[in-house]
């Protein structure tokens, strides 16, 4: 499990996570997307998240690369 400069553990086996868990995706090319866990699938190979500021709801696979944080 890696790093990430604040120290908190990125998290990839993403069946951990529960809905409503507010949840952080970074990207290596530098996209974040923070909110709140809305839903996964049961495999959770996909995840959809509730975007802070009104953002909306995005679609995440965990193919896209985007690394998982929680809180």
């Amino acid at each position: 499990m890696d790093t990430y400069p604040s120290g908190e553990p990125d998290v990839q086996d993403w069946s951990g996570v529960v809905r409503g868990e507010p949840i952080t995706l970074r990207h290596p090319a530098g996209t974040q997307l923070r909110g709140i866990l809305d839903m996964r699938t049961e495999d959770a190979s996909v995840l959809w998240i509730q975007l802070h500021d009104g953002g909306g709801r995005r679609l995440v696979h965990h193919a896209d690369g985007f690394r998982l944080h929680r809180g």
